[in-house]
């Protein structure tokens, strides 16, 4: 029983403030004292270094940690956005081809259904974001604009096929 007890408390002390970085800390000018400290003391290897060359490398190799990690999402991200860019390419392709048929008086349910599917494109792109790898939307607001914009005109030609067809050709 004192075993599984020494167990419990001795990570519990190795991830406490040892004076060793304390002291590092306190020596960095450019550094937040508390900030400092709170990370350092959160990593078992800086909590256990006895000098400061080994809280040195213990920070490097959080960063190095974080970096690759940062990378990776990167990558996720570049890897979602590049879908987004082919959502959008299609939403594109649909509003020419609404512009076209407006411009050649053509307003039919066709044309309607063209604009609501122009209109699913920002909120598709949001989606794949947030349930992607990256977990990161960084075209959110973006994206809900042209969603509100998309919705907006897929309604006005709605409106403008709706009063064509009461009024009959």
């Amino acid at each position: 029983m004192m075993l599984i007890l020494l167990m419990i408390i001795t990570p519990t002390l190795a991830i406490g403030n040892s004076s060793v970085i304390n002291s590092t800390c306190a020596s960095l000018s450019q550094q937040p004292y508390d900030y400092c400290v709170g990370v350092l003391s959160a990593d078992p290897a800086a909590a256990n270094a006895t000098d400061a060359r080994g809280v040195a490398t213990a920070a490097v190799n959080i960063t190095a940690h974080k970096a690759a990690s940062t990378l990776q999402v990167i990558t996720y991200l570049i890897d979602e956005l590049n879908t987004c860019r082919e959502i959008y390419g299609t939403m594109e392709g649909l509003l020419a081809s609404v512009l076209t048929d407006i411009r050649a008086s053509r307003f039919d349910v066709p044309v309607v259904e063209k604009a609501l599917n122009a209109s699913g494109a920002p909120n598709d792109c949001d989606i794949m974001l947030f349930e992607g790898n990256s977990h990161k939307d960084p075209i959110s607001g973006e994206n809900g604009d042209n969603d509100s914009w998309a919705r907006l005109a897929a309604a006005i030609l709605e409106s403008v096929v709706s009063k064509a067809s009461k009024r009959g050709p």
